[in-house]
């Protein structure tokens, strides 16, 4: 048998409003994704190696994420965080009869094919990170390496310098 609710039961109010967490949660998770998109889009995108001594000089170009490669007097590398790998050697590039450096016209060359099988766009540019020690005959190589393989764009990584 079923018994009749009380007088109290039946006209209790309900309470109407209060805080609706999973509101605030999509708007917090849309606040969040936001400020990382801005903040994972702007700044330094790359970071100096340790291994060069990188020039100063006044620059108002943000950097772009493309190919990097490292040049310093023990030769030229493949930009990496511990452990860069030699692409040409220091004797390599001190040859007066090599005008193109093979190490480092094979490695641009497997770059390029490994963007194309994945289907991206070429784009053909290139960032150096090259030691304020090195010589204009060892940086002219590798440019004329990187424009023998049709990286027509070439950026190099400074120290920004603070005007006064």
């Amino acid at each position: 048998m079923a018994f009749a609710p009380s007088k109290g039961a039946k006209h209790r109010r309900k309470e109407k409003g209060g805080l609706i967490l999973a509101s605030l949660l999509d708007m917090m998770n849309v606040i969040l994704l936001f400020l990382l998109k801005v903040m994972g889009s702007s700044g330094a995108i790359m970071r100096p190696s340790p291994y060069v001594a990188l020039p100063a000089a006044i620059r108002e170009a943000e950097p772009e994420k493309s190919l990097s490669i490292l040049v310093n007097p023990q030769g030229i590398f493949e930009d990496m965080e511990k452990n860069p790998r030699m692409l040409s050697s220091s004797e390599e590039v001190a040859d007066p009869n090599n005008v193109v450096l093979p190490g480092l016209e094979a490695f641009l060359t497997e770059q390029k094919e490994f963007s194309e099988h994945l289907g991206r766009k070429f784009k053909g540019v290139v960032t150096i990170q090259c030691d304020k020690e090195i010589s204009y005959d060892w940086l002219l190589k590798v440019i004329n390496t990187c424009g023998q393989t049709e990286y027509a764009t070439i950026d190099f990584v400074v120290i920004k310098k603070e005007t006064t």
